[in-house]
């Protein structure tokens, strides 16, 4: 399950994910965040992504959120916040896709979304 909400006044796009994602929920992921992101410059916005209550996935939805997370490495968003997976497993998950993808690591990676909040 996944909700993205654009802040125009705070110029916030925050990304709400969690549960279990299918092959087809990571489609529908990829298609409304490259919509979504067509409506504002993403320049001049933060980018918070809440993935606490994300579950370890699948070994093909882990490559397809690899896909996501080249999305979010790419794009240039002002600065970009993520907040990390609750459980351990989930966070080595995230880890071991993000080695391989150039700019994540300029991500901010933090505990919760009031510790992203803060950084704003």
């Amino acid at each position: 399950m996944f909700k993205m909400e654009v802040d125009s006044s705070k110029k916030l796009f925050t990304i709400n994910a969690s549960g279990f994602f299918s092959t087809q929920e990571s489609k529908d992921f990829i298609a409304e965040y490259k919509l979504r992101t067509r409506e504002f410059d993403p320049k001049e916005f933060t980018m918070i992504v809440n993935g606490k209550g994300l579950k370890t996935s699948t070994q093909d939805v882990a490559e397809q959120l690899k896909d996501v997370m080249k999305l979010y490495a790419k794009d240039p968003f002002k600065k970009k916040i993520i907040v990390q997976q609750a459980s351990s497993m989930g966070k080595m998950q995230t880890q071991r896709l993000a080695r391989d993808i150039p700019g994540f690591d300029s991500m901010l990676l933090v505990n919760s979304m009031e510790d992203a909040l803060e950084k704003l």
